[in-house]
């Protein structure tokens, strides 16, 4: 039996947290890939941010399908949950839906979250998801869905499909991505954050930084992907606008905050139409590509 004890603060935004959530995550990773039963511990956990959840859900529901899949002992149940002392964030764990995100479970769980229109919390690897169910979803969660930002979701599961798995997957992961929807913040803010589990911007534009641009930090390479017509194909063939689809809702949006991606071992930050802050991570990787697109206030 493994054990991973959530830190106080599971978050990714900030350096002082950063290192305790990932070791977090690391944990359960192992615990993936060595087949073995694990206790994820919340105990001491008494906050969670928008980024953090998405990606917390996306490793236990990992673990879960992975643990039907391959038949191990218990299956799913082999992931035990401890819940957090804290009440108020054992509050919020319920009111927002993280917990019936996380609970024992497996495919049948996560199509009940797939119809849950008051669920934020969202997975899939259909090559077709259903849009309007997700549509009826960021309706119901923020009235009014920001303008381009379904464009923007719907270019985020094509390139996940494409691109951020390799093959030797087994089916109930290959192309899988998961979504949440945070509800208005006390600081007048909201998030919808997609997250994928595959090799990352990095990795996948390896070959092609390396001919253009030379070795560069995976912060650089994130930065090389978002400049419109970079792709991991030779010449671009043609390809190339999914980043400008990506950063459409922030750029057209008034109350856009900022676009935040993570992938590999880089995070880099947008905002008014620029790079305002991108950071290189030696020591972990985000285990995918996170984009957390960032609104001020309701939309009108």
């Amino acid at each position: 039996m493994r054990y991973a004890a959530a830190p106080e603060h599971i978050c990714v935004y900030r350096d002082e947290y950063l290192t305790g959530t990932m070791e977090f995550f690391e944990q359960i990773e192992q615990a993936i890939r060595v087949r073995e039963h694990i206790t994820v511990d919340f105990s001491n956990c008494i906050s969670i941010n928008a980024a953090a959840a998405v990606m917390t859900f996306a490793k236990i529901t990992r673990y879960q399908l992975i643990a039907d899949a391959t038949k191990m002992e218990l299956g799913h149940q082999a992931l035990k949950i401890r819940p957090p002392k804290d009440k108020n964030i054992r509050a919020f764990f319920r009111k927002t839906g993280f917990h019936d995100a996380i609970r024992p479970g497996g495919q049948a769980k996560l199509a009940r979250l797939w119809e849950d229109v008051d669920n934020p919390f969202k997975t899939s690897n259909s090559v077709e998801p259903d849009i309007r169910a997700l549509i009826r979803h960021l309706k119901s969660r923020l009235g009014k869905v920001p303008g381009k930002l379904m464009s923007a979701l719907s270019e985020g599961y094509l390139n996940i499909n494409h691109h951020a798995y390799e093959a030797n997957l087994i089916d109930e992961l290959f192309g899988r991505w998961w979504q949440y929807t945070t509800s208005l913040r006390p600081n007048g803010t909201f998030s919808v954050v997609l997250y994928d589990s595959g090799i990352g911007i990095p990795q996948s534009l390896e070959q092609k930084v390396l001919r253009d641009i030379g070795w560069c930090t995976d912060n650089s390479v994130i930065e090389y992907a978002m400049e419109k017509g970079n792709t991991r194909y030779p010449d671009n063939f043609g390809r190339g606008n999914g980043f400008s689809n990506i950063k459409q809702p922030v750029d057209i949006n008034k109350k856009a905050k900022h676009l935040f991606i993570a992938s590999g071992k880089g995070s880099v930050t947008y905002k008014d139409q620029k790079i305002i802050k991108s950071d290189f991570h030696p020591n972990y990787k985000f285990g995918g590509t996170l984009i957390e697109w960032c609104f001020d206030g309701e939309m009108a």
